[in-house]
């Protein structure tokens, strides 16, 4: 399995650990997913960022994201921690812009330049209409969400969605950031680590001093290996890659997509309110709980306040339909400040008072 794992990380592709155990079924080897996930917490390419902290149970009471349509994005900013094997050139610093097709799942990476300024934005929104165009896709971007950073939400920025007939989406809190783009910056991260390893091992092999490849350069090989990964939903295969997935195959797609997760299906109708409990009425002020969900803050200190500080109240009460075909609860709230409007689920909110802006707001009502 060595030599197999060795060969591909050197052609630019980094295996889940789904790959290996399907290569160990197909050679005949007598390995189950436990023992190859014991080899690999030993690997000296993997061991680092192998995913073993505690993990919440999958209770699959979220709402899907639903869309049966191609070009419709979810957007990210990702960031690479300096590195003690080499320096990070001024240019590099920025970070890297990643967007990912909600139903295809094909991802983008485009290297920021310099900063994050609107115009470096502009630039790199449209050097991903680019790669789109350049990956053979016939369908348009048709919109992106992205989270509220400044140079977004720039009248440039928006004016260039507007010229190009994207819709944007913005979040604004952290539990609501573009789910897609963040795991895709994950993986990207993880993937990066273990071919920067690797190519480490194999210049020392060869009596170099130092390897080459570095994360700016090694974009390209991941997002070809992740566009070129089968899709896998709730476990299930479905035989195609997010390059397979187009306008002419869309419908085929959709077809093993809906026959593999029949919530992305009936998620996509709406549930009557009267045939669900609702834990809060209309009317009432709630404010967020503080959930640290961007990659940005992960690891980061934080005060004891565990709630967010704008107040919302809640306008309408929505019934949906989970992951696991049940029925999950959520509300339409409105900012009793800036008179935005957010959907909340059922347990990320808790009644407050707008009056109270001490250190003691976290504290729910009894």
């Amino acid at each position: 399995m060595s030599v197999w794992l060795a060969d591909r990380l050197r052609m630019g592709q980094v295996p889940r650990l789904s790959d290996l155990y399907a290569m160990a079924q197909r050679e005949g080897l007598k390995l189950s997913r436990k023992d190859i996930r014991k080899q690999l917490e030993v690997d000296p390419v993997y061991m680092f960022n192998l995913q073993q902290q505690k993990k919440r149970l999958g209770s699959r009471k979220y709402r899907p994201v639903l869309t049966s349509a191609l070009g419709y994005l979810h957007a990210d900013i990702g960031f690479f921690q300096k590195s003690r094997h080499y320096e990070t050139p001024v240019t590099f610093r920025s970070g890297f812009l990643v967007a990912k097709d909600i139903l295809s799942r094909f991802t983008y990476l485009v290297v920021l330049r310099k900063n994050r300024k609107k115009s470096e934005m502009v630039s790199a929104f449209e050097t991903l209409q680019g790669l789109h165009k350049a990956a053979g896709h016939t369908h348009p971007i048709r919109g992106i969400s992205f989270d509220r950073e400044r140079s977004v939400m720039s009248k440039e920025v928006q004016s260039y969605f507007k010229e190009n007939n994207m819709k944007f989406t913005p979040f604004t809190l952290t539990s609501s950031k573009a789910k897609f783009a963040e795991s895709a910056v994950r993986l990207i991260k993880e993937d990066v680590a273990r071919l920067e390893r690797f190519h480490r091992q194999e210049a020392k092999r060869k009596g170099l001093k130092s390897s080459q490849r570095r994360w700016w350069n090694l974009l390209g090989d991941v997002s070809e290996d992740l566009n070129n990964r089968e899709i896998i939903v709730e476990g299930k295969r479905t035989g195609f890659t997010p390059k397979d997935v187009n306008e002419e195959r869309l419908s085929e797609f959709l077809s093993t997509l809906y026959k593999a997760a029949p919530a992305y299906f009936v998620g996509q109708f709406e549930l009557d309110p009267r045939n669900a409990k609702f834990k809060y009425p209309v009317g009432i002020d709630v404010r967020p709980k503080l959930i640290s969900t961007s990659s940005a803050v992960i690891g980061t200190k934080h005060s004891i306040t565990n709630l967010e500080d704008q107040v919302f109240r809640i306008v309408e009460q929505i019934a949906y339909v989970t992951k696991r075909l049940g029925v999950g609860i959520s509300y339409l709230c409105v900012s009793v400040e800036t008179g935005n409007t957010k959907v909340f689920d059922e347990d990320t909110i808790v009644p407050t008072n707008p009056e109270e802006t001490t250190s003691d707001r976290h504290a729910p009502f009894v």
